[in-house]
């Protein structure tokens, strides 16, 4: 099962104006609170379940498209979305590169969060 998370529309115009994969990761960490629940895909594979929300993927043939389960997402899925594998909890941000684990957040109960070290 994938989870998504959509950025709200003023953080996916912050998120196209980075220069950098290391200002991406960084300003996705800053504002993971921003982020919204938006559908599950009842998929294990990033690609399929990005593709099954809208989003585009050269790699996924629509006829081979996973189930959206409830609710809905109000929009397709973008470039700056997170995809969350809830079986192991690994959260990735879909990028035109592919997709990229976010090491520093963590999800939990529901809940994404950055990590806490001590």
């Amino acid at each position: 099962m994938i989870s998504m998370y959509f950025a709200p529309s003023i953080l996916q115009q912050r998120l196209s104006l980075v220069k950098s994969e290391r200002e991406l990761l960084k300003l996705v960490t800053q504002e993971i609170a921003s982020y919204d629940f938006a559908t599950q895909v009842d998929s294990f594979e990033l690609d399929l379940a990005f593709a099954a929300a809208g989003g585009v993927s050269p790699w996924v043939m629509a006829d081979k498209l996973p189930a959206i389960l409830p609710p809905a997402p109000l929009r397709k899925a973008t470039f700056g979305d997170l995809l969350v594998e809830t079986q192991n909890g690994y959260v990735n941000i879909a990028t035109p590169a592919g997709f990229i684990p976010l090491v520093d957040i963590e999800y939990n109960h529901g809940q994404l969060r950055q990590k806490q070290y001590n």
